[in-house]
């Protein structure tokens, strides 16, 4: 993005997070969506089943070519049309010729992306066709000239008291009622007359089943089946990433998608249509005087078959489009879709899908709203890589776009920590001096956020110099992943978890690994980490082997290692490596390392009392991967302890986002919600990563541990000389 570009998308955010209109209506609703998420879970194997979904849709997408001749046979037997459109101009095309021919005067709408894409509303206008949304939100989102904020909630981005003002000025109902009932009433009645005079009906599809040529429709309002029952013609707007081979497949996704949509086990009506409506036409005074029913199946290509031959980009077509991963994600919740998205997808999964529909450009608009923090993933119901889509495009944009000085320093942490810590003391004072800061702003680094302290004495030299410790017949055997934010800035937390995983008996080797990848992965610039990886897999993968565990006291680079070395490497030889998912199965977090060790019983691990609390935020690459009560687990090891654990969505700073000046704002919004947890709490504050240290602790001004480093405080007998948890706050 250009100068220019990163100006523009900081008074965006700025103006969105300055309307409390929108950012309570954004947290209420997603808080709510969120919630019943979790809710409707509960009872099933939500990893299994998901992985069930994810095999379908990648089958469907390798067999597309085939599902395609095999679908328009089917809608054919069975008396419909089928089209297969190249782009979206021959969409709108289409169904604009067909309206036109038919002697259209008035369409009837459901909720559809697909048509938002092609824009079909204005090509039909152009034609003096009257367009109208029924869907209840998009009707909302019509009267009021404006686009979707949400793949599910259109509307979610309004309050009642703007809905209410948005009826009075264009139903001409002076008075509407301020309830969400009668709002709804007074909508019903609206749309009924049109859907019993309508010509045409156009709707989208969640699922076409190629078996039996048959479209899929979910929805609570009952406007769909409105749609496709009354109006003498159906047009089917469908990208062709929703066919699936087999009608026995439905039952997986219809799993799936109501719970991750609204949380609900399935949703008031699901319709199936496979070919012309039997249903008679109703003489009911329309423009046209069609007595026979017609069923056009449109099939959207727009660059879809292009990502399908994409190796890099292919998973995006298993999207499904429940709209989950923007309820739990931190920028979306609090500047919603016009400012996080490109019409008419938002979020991240709206970046990717821009990129392949509207443009590269476009897409280098939103591409770095993109945390990577990886939460998305964690609620996906076919397991879809938001983050590393959003970081192939990245890595493109930036072969098409050029790569900005500000991305090639935040992409070498390890440049920057070499470069710093012979000089700690000069740097610390130096990074925080009047001249330093103006250099900042000058790159777009916002200039009062604080750059961590540096450290003389590294990790790797004290561990070096160190006096060697027995810890007798182990029978575990660590290697200790060296990142560089510990050996640089925290090399006491480094420090801690040698001492404790001692104390448990456990053998520890440190190696010269490279640094984990993820500074860079995080700019999109991804060779040097592939690098890294083949470095850090011929390293660790021996080790490992021998029957060496990997322990990360970083979550983002035990996120590195566990899932994006296999995305860096997939295209090489390595990809092939049966050491790449040994290194994945025995890699762990320091917390969760000491955990499971203490409750399988293979490490032994004797702790003091501690009558204080602890206030733990768990990180966000802990959750995505499924530990994130780890943190609290290990602290609770220790006897007389007092543990709360925080549920805010992520601390606002993710590695380098919190220090670009366009989204500083934003990062700091983001924090403001853990904040206010945190300050709920008495206590000592625990957190694991070293961007959400950074951001705490200079967000509330208090000093925040690693886990590490509490229990190093507990070891038993205390640790004599020791100097643990003793760092300076940033």
């Amino acid at each position: 993005m250009a100068e220019t570009g990163h100006r523009l998308m900081q008074r965006e955010i700025s103006l969105a997070l300055a309307d409390p209109t929108l950012r309570t209506a954004l947290k209420r609703a997603m808080a709510i969506l969120y919630q019943r998420r979790e809710s409707a879970f509960a009872s099933i194997d939500y990893e299994a089943l998901r992985s069930r979904a994810h095999a379908i849709k990648e089958a469907a997408i390798a067999r597309n070519a085939e599902l395609l001749v095999e679908l328009e046979q089917r809608v054919l037997t069975a008396g419909g049309h089928f089209f297969l459109a190249q782009s979206a101009e021959d969409a709108r095309q289409y169904i604009a010729n067909l309206a036109r021919n038919k002697g259209v005067q008035l369409v009837v709408k459901s909720k559809s992306m697909t048509s938002e894409e092609i824009d079909v509303n204005h090509a039909l206008e152009q034609l003096g066709i009257e367009v109208v949304e029924t869907d209840l939100g998009e009707r909302i989102i019509q009267l009021a000239g404006e686009h979707p904020s949400h793949l599910i909630v259109p509307a979610i981005h309004k309050s009642k008291e703007e809905i209410v003002q948005i009826f009075a000025e264009n139903m001409d109902v002076p008075n509407p009622p301020s309830d969400a009932e009668g709002l709804t009433l007074l909508m019903r009645r609206d749309l009924r007359q049109r859907f019993i005079t309508a010509d045409m009906g156009i709707t989208g599809a969640n699922f076409v089943v190629a078996e039996t040529g048959t479209v899929v429709l979910v929805e609570n309002e009952g406007n769909i089946r409105l749609t496709t029952e009354l109006p003498p013609v159906h047009v089917a707007v469908v990208g062709l990433e929703k066919i699936i081979p087999r009608f026995a497949d439905l039952a997986t996704l219809l799993e799936l998608l109501p719970r991750s949509a609204t949380g609900q086990l399935l949703t008031a009506y699901v319709s199936f249509i496979s070919g012309v409506a039997s249903s008679e036409i109703l003489d009911t005074g329309r423009a046209t005087q069609m007595r026979e029913r017609e069923f056009h199946l449109v099939i959207l290509d727009n660059g879809r078959r292009a990502a399908a031959r994409d190796p890099e980009l292919r998973e995006l077509l298993y999207c499904i489009r429940c709209g989950a991963c923007l309820n739990a994600c931190a920028p979306y919740r609090n500047v919603g879709g016009h400012v996080y998205g490109v019409h008419p997808y938002p979020g991240g999964i709206g970046c990717a899908w821009a990129y392949i529909t509207s443009g590269h450009a476009e897409a280098k608009q939103i591409n770095g709203l993109c945390t990577t923090c990886s939460r998305c993933t964690e609620v996906c119901p076919t397991k879809v890589d938001i983050p590393w889509l959003n970081t192939v495009i990245k890595q493109r944009n930036n072969q098409e776009f050029g790569a900005g000085f500000r991305q090639r320093v935040f992409a070498r942490a390890d440049l920057m920590g070499a470069a710093f810590s012979p000089v700690a003391p000069v740097a610390n004072v130096g990074l925080r001096t009047m001249p330093a800061r103006w250099s900042f702003a000058l790159m777009g680094i916002d200039p009062e956020k604080r750059l961590p302290r540096y450290e003389r004495e590294t990790f790797t030299n004290w561990y070096r110099h160190r006096h060697s410790v027995s810890v007798g017949q182990s029978h575990r055997r660590v290697v200790l992943f060296v990142d560089c934010f510990m050996n640089h800035n925290l090399p006491q937390v480094g420090k801690a978890a040698v001492q404790v995983l001692e104390a448990a008996g456990v053998e520890i080797a440190v190696v010269h690994n490279s640094c984990c990848g993820r500074p860079a992965m995080s700019q999109g610039l991804l060779e040097v980490p592939r690098r890294w990886a083949q470095q850090n897999l011929d390293k660790l993968g021996h080790l490992v082997e021998e029957g060496y565990d990997v322990v990360c006291v970083e979550p983002s680079c035990l996120s590195a290692l566990r899932d994006d070395y296999r995305r860096l490497l997939e295209q090489t030889p390595s990809a092939s490596d049966p050491r790449l998912h040994l290194l994945e199965e025995h890699s762990y977090d320091f917390a969760e390392y000491i955990v499971n060790g203490v409750r399988d019983g293979s490490l032994s691990l004797r702790l003091t009392p501690v009558h204080s609390a602890f206030v733990v935020h768990g990180h966000c690459h802990q959750k995505s991967i499924g530990i994130g009560s780890a943190p609290a687990e290990a602290l609770r090891l220790i006897p007389d302890v007092t543990v709360h654990e925080v549920d805010a969505l992520c601390c606002g700073m993710v590695g380098s986002f919190g220090y670009k000046q366009e989204y500083s704002d934003l990062s700091r919004a983001i924090g403001e919600e853990l904040f206010e947890q945190l300050r709920a709490h008495g206590g000592e504050i625990v957190a694991c990563g070293i961007s959400c240290r950074s951001q705490i602790e200079q967000g509330l001004g208090r000093r925040v541990f690693h886990p590490a480093e509490i229990l190093s405080r507990a070891l038993r007998p205390p640790l004599s000389g020791s100097n643990i948890g003793g760092g300076t706050a940033s």
